[in-house]
């Protein structure tokens, strides 16, 4: 009968040239979990399956990305058979499927005197005398134990084995604070990028809506209208910005059209989707943002989880798309698409050639001053 089922089980091990003390911080931020309850609840049990689902794709990317850390894990396909706890240095530990049990016992890796234990029950015994019956109607005993095994079974701590838990479904995992990391939050070029084309969409409908509020004023007030167009334009573009950023950003996409286009969108501190009235919050954050000299936009590039000065006040993040709370943090950084790069190389030297434009007209109106005076005297 074909597999339909798979298993990761973490080993308690590193892979060579990983060092622990670097390998089980990092492997509790890419769970989602408290480094104390890492080591508590999981190492301490290690080997220990911590997954099991149908889809082997999802299970290897839990793997490789465990792998890219340091810690060994290993997938393996369960049979139907219940799964065992194994005692190792005089602790239980797992549970994990009996195929791996029985693999590293056949390696050599474990002795075949290993007690272990049956899911769901209590009996410890040596793993030489356990046996599995050969038709589930058998009569014949799951264990069968022999006087010589009996001191060693009878030695054996009292521990009444508890089901598996998966350690990476969202009910295990601790919704804590997301940790700094390049591959989890977005940098400040692909948040630039991002607002460039945000910019430019708004800009073009704010500039539609106010040529249409003043056509409309010029036509029912006539020369009278003219005089409030400009401000009734401008209030209607400062509501249409404020609606394009929070509508999107609390929506369940999370992201406005740029940030989509960038592959990035805007959490609340622990990665989950932020309400309207927090995106209003943080649009309007930006105007302090850019009112001390646009410090607070460049604080994204600076600050250990790339927050602007807006994020700090509205207590928000902007994260890679592939961040979602309860699942493994990414361990890399996606690539900047090419238009990205192109759009702030188009900004940066627009910005260069404005600052430019500006140093040569002053120097003009300079000069001019200069022969005028002259001139005049």
């Amino acid at each position: 009968m074909e597999t339909s089922k798979y298993a990761l089980v973490l080993t308690g091990s590193t892979l060579p040239g990983f060092a622990a003390e670097s390998v089980w911080p990092a492997l509790a931020g890419y769970f989602r979990m408290e480094p104390a309850k890492l080591s508590e609840q999981v190492l301490v049990r290690a080997p220990l399956t911590i997954k099991e689902s149908e889809d082997l794709g999802k299970l290897q990317t839990l793997q490789a990305g465990a792998a890219s850390i340091g810690a060994e894990a290993e997938i393996c396909a369960p049979d139907g058979r219940p799964g065992l706890f194994v005692l190792l240095d005089g602790t239980p530990r797992g549970p994990v499927p009996r195929v791996f049990v029985e693999e590293r016992v056949g390696h050599g890796l474990w002795p075949d005197n290993l007690m272990i234990a049956e899911v769901g029950s209590g009996a410890w015994i040596s793993y030489r005398h356990f046996t599995t019956p050969a038709t589930p109607d058998s009569v014949a005993p799951a264990f069968e134990a022999s006087s010589a095994d009996a001191d060693a079974t009878a030695a054996q701590p009292s521990y009444r084995p508890e089901p598996a838990q998966e350690y990476t479904d969202q009910g295990e995992v601790a919704a804590g604070e997301l940790p700094p990391g390049l591959a989890i939050h977005a940098g400040f070029w692909r948040r630039t990028a991002a607002y460039v084309i945000d910019y430019f969409i708004t800009f073009i409908a704010s500039w539609v809506l106010g040529f249409v509020a003043g056509f409309l004023l010029v036509a029912t007030q006539g020369a009278g209208g003219a005089s409030s167009a400009t401000l009734v334009g401008g209030l209607l573009g400062l509501i249409f910005g404020w609606l394009y950023f929070a509508l999107q950003e609390s929506s369940a996409q999370q992201a406005t059209l740029g940030k989509r286009a960038m592959g990035i969108k805007v959490t609340d501190g622990t990665g989950r989707r932020i309400g309207f009235g927090r995106a209003t919050g943080r649009f309007f954050g930006k105007i302090l943002s850019g009112l001390i000299l646009s410090i607070g936009f460049l604080l994204a590039g600076w600050t250990a989880r790339k927050q602007a000065l807006h994020d700090m006040i509205a207590s928000t993040l902007v994260v890679f798309r592939d961040v979602e709370p309860g699942a493994p943090l990414p361990t890399v950084r996606p690539p900047m698409p090419w238009y990205g790069w192109l759009l702030n190389i188009l900004l940066v030297g627009g910005i260069v050639l404005s600052v430019f434009a500006m140093f040569m007209f002053i120097q003009r109106m300079m000069s001019g001053l200069g022969t005028s005076g002259a001139t005049g005297f």
